[in-house]
This record gives structure tokens, sequence and C-alpha cells, in this order.
């Protein structure tokens, strides 16, 4: 945008014999004139004052570093001293009009002849409708560059104005809505420093407490998690259960207790926890498959291959769960159901070790082959876009290996990433 803005505009030395009130060109300096809509070149019968002023506009707007920035920004304001207020009307009503581009130019102009706190946060405020509408139109690209220009637009106005109350506030709630806690708790904390008494700093103090709340809570969280991986399960539970006396209705905090039950060997109240899950609406492959791990240690096999056909159901190129049927069935003798998992977890797994290890027992068990992968070549020619397209839309999906781990004896499970 800043480079196709820049390409409309010449460079080009003319005599004072433009003047105005308190104005002059000075015949030493190069000036930007703007070149009619459509134009690759500019004819003498263009240059006028009213496109030295728009290519001026121009090159404040996209190069506040440019060396006769100084000139031209007291150029433009000496030719006309409202022109920033009407600047700012123009690209308000180029924002509401959705033309972002526009918008973003007048914007910048006018930050730069007039920097002031508000005009930064009208230009942050422009980024962020321009990323809201980019993901409304799935440009991810775009969304991402929206984003970082509201926070560098605001960081700016930081480094420009110092601690500045609206632009901590602005940044605050902009980090809260990136899921940024630390950050927005670090700017909260600023703003409440230098904010005067009143309704807006009632409502920050407010958010500032739920922000530490939500803090804490993911450090309890973190810390389970890390508790489990460390195979300290107590430690886990005892996380995990302060977690759920704040955040009663919130599933992460019974599967993560859960999870370490399990592992502690407790697995009746394991098994509430993750019942607990499914009430609260986290039905994911992941919960039954625990499910199917507690049902098995208790003895009730029939039942643990019911939590992992539904787990299988919800998530069908699970390797863990496609992978873990498999072995219960070839356990109990049934084979053409052992089978039927194992071909989905070999065109899954690749070279796995642990899904060949089953397939060489199954061959055993069953006196029959399971036969190599058909590698297809692809040839392409003009007719076959399509179908090329759909064979490596499968051959991605085919790369996605899911962790997984079988212990001895009965139980199969594994480990959550």
């Amino acid at each position: 945008m800043k480079e196709e803005k820049l390409r409309t505009i010449r460079y080009i030395r003319i005599p004072d014999t433009i003047k105005g009130e308190g104005f002059s060109i000075d015949p030493d300096k190069k000036i930007p004139v703007q070149l009619p809509q459509g134009a690759s070149s500019l004819r003498k019968e263009d240059i006028s004052l009213e496109a030295i002023i728009s290519g001026m506009l121009t090159v404040i707007a996209y190069e506040e570093n440019h060396p006769d920035f100084q000139y031209f920004r007291s150029f433009v304001l000496a030719a006309d001293p409202s022109l920033p207020e009407k600047l700012n009307q123009a690209a308000i009503a180029k924002e509401q009009q959705k033309d972002y581009d526009f918008a973003e130019e007048l914007f910048l102009a006018v930050y730069h002849i007039l920097p002031q706190s508000a005009s930064c946060i009208n230009l942050a405020t422009l980024y962020s409708y321009m990323a809201v509408d980019a993901r409304d139109r799935k440009d991810d690209k775009k969304e991402t560059e929206s984003l970082l220009a509201t926070r560098h637009t605001l960081q700016d106005g930081l480094r420009r104005f110092g601690e500045n109350d609206q632009i901590l506030s602005e940044l605050a709630s902009f980090e809260a809505y990136m899921g940024n806690l630390e950050e927005a708790k670090d700017y909260l904390e600023r703003y409440l420093a230098v904010a005067e008494e009143g309704d807006k700093k009632q409502e920050m103090k407010d958010l500032l407490k739920r922000i530490s709340v939500q803090i804490e809570n993911d450090e309890e969280i973190k810390a389970a998690y890390d508790a489990i991986m460390m195979d300290n399960e107590e430690k886990a539970i005892e996380a995990t259960t302060s977690f759920i006396s704040k955040n009663p209705k919130v599933w992460n905090g019974y599967f993560l207790r859960a999870w370490a039950l399990r592992k502690a060997g407790k697995y009746g109240e394991a098994k509430k926890d993750l019942l607990e899950c499914i009430k609260l609406g986290e039905s994911s492959a992941d919960v039954y498959n625990e499910l199917s791990i507690c049902e098995l240690e208790e003895g009730n096999r029939e039942l643990a291959k019911t939590y992992l056909e539904s787990a299988a159901d919800l998530d069908p190129e699970n390797l863990t769960v496609l992978s873990n049927l498999a072995y219960l069935y070839l356990r109990d003798n049934q084979l053409d159901e052992a089978r039927e998992y194992l071909e989905k977890a070999r065109y899954l797994s690749g070279d796995d070790k642990i899904i060949s290890s089953l397939i060489e027992e199954y061959e055993k068990v069953s006196g029959e082959k399971i036969g190599e992968m058909i590698h297809e070549e692809i040839v392409h020619n003009d007719e076959d876009d399509g179908y090329q397209a759909e064979l490596q839309e499968i051959a991605s999906d085919a790369e996605h290996h899911h962790h997984h781990h079988h212990h001895d004896g009965e139980c199969c499970c594994h480990d959550h990433d």
C-alpha cells in the first residue's frame, strides 16, 4: 500500500511563483506533486497548489523520516491551518464506508501532522477494524498484518507521549483481546498508576481483577500439566482440585485431574471426572480414550471397547485410538475387527514401529497377510487437475502422526501432548 501510494507522486523543482498567505515554495527543494488519477507522467498543466498539497500529504503519511518532512508539514499547515481537522473527518467517513486504504492514508497524515493521543488511537482503531474485516474475508495474512499494526501504533504512541492513560487503556484492552494476559496486566497496572478516578478507572480495576484470576488459574493448570509429565500425580491432583474449586464449570480441570488420578491408579475417581467433562460438553476422543483405559484397568473390557469406538467415531484419524482398538481386538482374538483398525492405523502411521509390530502379530495369529501399502505415481496432464488435487489432499492428511504408547500387559494408553 505504501509503495503503491508513493508511486503516484513525482518530485520537481519549481520557482517560487506559487505563493499564498503564510507560505511560499522553496526553489531549492524538490517538491512532491500528486499525479492525476491514471496518469504515469506529470504535465505542466497538472502542477497546482492542490496537487502539491496532495503530494506532500502522501509523503507525510508514509515517509515520516523524509529529510524535508518538517518543511512539507509546515507548508500544508500554513496553506490550511484547519487541515488536520478536515482530514480527520474525511478519514472517519472513509472508515465508515469501509474504504480502509484511503482512511489509513488520511489517519496517518493526521497523526504525523499533529501527533496526539487521540490521532494515535484513531489510527489504531482503524487497524483493528481492518483486522476484523480481514478475518471475515478469511484473509489470515491481512488480519495478522492489521493486528500487528494496531499494536505497533499504540506502542509508538507511548514512545511519543509517555505514560498516557488513554493509550495504556487501549493497549491493555488489545492485549487482553489477543489473549496476552501478562502483557495486559502490565499495561493495566501502568494505567491505574496515572489515570484519574472515575467510571473508566473502575472498569479497568475490574478488568485487572478478572485477568489476575485468569493468570492464577492458568498457572495452576500449567503446574498440574507439568506435574503429570514429571509423574508427580499427587501435586497434579492438588493443583487441579484448587482450579476446579474456583472454576467448577470448566472441563479442563476435570480432565487433567482425571488424567492424574488414572496415572495414580484411582480409576473410579478418574471416571467421575471424565464423565463430568462430558456433562460440561467436552465429548472428545481423548476423554473417551481415558475412560476406556479406566474401564480396562477395572476389568470391563467390552465397555472399554465401546468407549474406544466412540472415540473413533469422534476422531476417525486418531492413531492412538485406532491402534488401541486394534490392540484390544487382537488380544481378544476378534481378528476381523483387529484387521479393520490395523488397516486404518497403517494408512495413517506409515512405518510406525508399534503398528508394524501389531501387524506382524496379527499375521502370525491369523495366518493371513496384510499386503503392502500401494503407492500410486501421479502423472499430471491437463485433464486430471481435480483428481490430482484430491490425491495430494489425501497424502497431506496421512502425514499427521499421533503419539501413542502401548504398555506391558493388558492396558493400552497414551500420554497427552
